[in-house]
């Protein structure tokens, strides 16, 4: 009997140790659990940050009665901007991302300071795309990607890439479903553009009164990368826009200056070379102008430049203008030259000598197209300096001698014998066509034998024109092989949009002279200096 008591005792007792042990774990439990779920809200709420890159490749998703479903993804490394967020539970594991219905889970985000890609914010979009399949690229790689539709303005053209901002950050698309036209003013995008040259000598208080003078006129400077792109074509930027070229020790000296006007002065120039002109750029051109600005100049200079107004020619300007035209060179110490278009380099210097110890001018192409045009008046004693085909002494000793005098000349170059970077040696000499295969005088075709020129169609001639043309070289002129030209001929150099077009003819060019056939002295190597003098006086 009182062996049953004890076992009865025993038993209530264990009973009780179990229930009680029960009992406590399941809230020790209980309270682990909490834990857990408090502590892993605090890691989904220390994960938010408005702005974030991930870390690793993530899972896009889009909500849809209150379930979220996987669209798309974001690689490693992209940043994102989230909108915020509240976190309760640990079912609130979903970031929206801003201003789209799309969210990403708290994993793999790093908080990053705001970082917005500004390099494309000047430009103006004139297209909007619209993808069917939207997928964002970056240095060739996928980098967002969604199955959905979206559309964007397109800031950049660039070898069948669409340039997009996308979450304050410059992405890029191929092959959009559709690419439709944005109706922009003329008079907001730029067309000419003013580049400003600081003289190494200028002072501080000059530079302040130009920046102040640019900014009362609300004009903003552009980087040499904008300055890339506007001028081959890529993209559009307002017409309120500068370029403003210096030195580093201007850059190092007038900091203050431009962070408090917001100016840059760019000193990084490859691989343009600028020269002093008086004249704007526009898209296209392979010849890069500057105005020089100095202590001397005034305001209202500097207003003039930024509307492209040509400087006022002091004294009597030009009716007619000589264009001298040469072939080789050769130094006849060391060289020798049997043609008669030969010139050797001491009797080039007399010449060039003569020309800048007597005032003379010599044009850039572009100011005597602007001349002949009638938009600018020249000095009286202006010159324009050519040089045919691109032979002898034409690469070597023609820009050395440019470049010491500081005189212009162009160089009309058979583009389909020589290369055109032979010739880019100095910004003083400007390269325009001779034709890429037209340069032959003994062609024969149709049963008939001449200048090669005058045998072919125009389709042919067109052909060889943008041929020419697609190797860098400026449609602004062309210079007739042998001189020989024709009706076709004139009619091809019209369709590829060329302006003028040189010959022979030894007498001056004027203004009410045809575009297409402008005559040219030319110096042999037995042109005398009393001769030369005749055709420049």
């Amino acid at each position: 009997m009182r062996w049953k008591k004890w076992w009865s005792f025993f038993l209530l007792s264990f009973c009780s140790v179990v229930i009680v042990f029960l009992v406590s774990y399941r809230s020790i439990q209980s309270i682990k659990k909490r834990q857990e779920e408090r502590e892993l809200v605090q890691k989904i709420q220390d994960s938010f940050h408005e702005d974030v890159r991930t870390s690793a490749r993530k899972k896009i998703y889009q909500k849809e009665n209150g379930q979220y479903y996987e669209v798309g993804f974001v690689e490693k490394g992209i940043y994102l901007s989230l909108e915020e967020a509240k976190v309760h539970t640990t079912k609130d594991i979903y970031f929206k991302i801003k201003d789209f219905e799309y969210y990403i889970d708290y994993q793999y985000l790093e908080k990053v300071s705001h970082i917005e890609d500004t390099s494309l914010q000047r430009f103006i979009s004139k297209k909007q795309i619209t993808t069917e399949k939207t997928e964002l690229y970056q240095e060739d790689k996928i980098v967002f990607s969604v199955s959905d539709s979206m559309t964007f303005d397109v800031l950049l053209e660039l070898e069948g890439k669409y340039f997009v901002s996308f979450l304050g950050q410059i992405y890029f698309i191929y092959e959009p479903l559709s690419v439709v036209e944005k109706e922009v003013q003329s008079t907001m995008l730029l067309e000419r553009l003013s580049v400003f040259y600081l003289d190494s000598s200028i002072s501080r208080e000059k530079v302040e009164e130009i920046f102040s003078l640019f900014q009362e006129k609300g004009y903003s400077s552009l980087t040499m990368k904008e300055f890339s792109y506007w001028i081959q074509g890529m993209g559009h930027l307002p017409s309120s826009s500068i370029l403003i070229l210096g030195t580093d020790d201007q850059k190092k000296n007038f900091e203050t200056l431009t962070n408090s006007y917001d100016f840059s002065i760019e000193t990084e120039l490859d691989p343009y070379s600028f020269q002093e002109g008086d004249q704007q750029l526009k898209v296209g051109d392979r010849n890069y102008y500057m105005y020089l600005v100095s202590n001397s100049i005034i305001k209202e200079r500097i207003s003039e430049m930024l509307a492209g107004i040509p400087k006022k020619v002091e004294g009597p300007s030009a009716s007619s203008v000589a264009v001298l035209n040469y072939h080789f060179f050769y130094d006849s110490k060391t060289e020798a030259c049997n043609e008669s278009i030969c010139l050797s380099t001491d009797n080039f210097r007399k010449q060039l000598s003569y020309l800048k110890e007597n005032g003379y001018k010599t044009l850039t192409m572009q100011e005597f197209y602007d001349w002949k045009s009638g938009k600018i008046t020249v000095p009286k004693k202006s010159v324009l300096l050519t040089i045919d085909d691109g032979a002898m002494g034409t690469d070597t000793h023609l820009p050395q001698i440019l470049e010491e005098y500081q005189m212009h000349a162009s160089l009309f170059l058979i583009t389909g014998w020589w290369d055109v970077s032979k010739y880019q040696k100095t910004s003083y000499l400007e390269i325009y066509s001779h034709g890429n295969e037209l340069h032959h005088n003994n062609y024969c075709a149709g049963g008939k034998c001449g200048h090669k020129p005058l045998l072919l169609s125009k389709d042919e001639i067109v052909s060889d024109l943008k041929e020419s043309l697609s190797k860098g070289i400026s449609k602004l002129a062309f210079c007739y092989p042998f001189y020989q030209t024709s009706k076709t001929l004139e009619s091809a150099l019209k369709e590829v949009g060329i302006s003028l077009a040189f010959a022979g003819g030894n007498k001056k060019a004027s203004r009410n002279g045809s575009n297409y056939y402008i005559p040219r002295y030319i110096i042999y190597k037995g042109t005398s200096m009393s001769q030369f003098i005749r055709m420049v006086s």
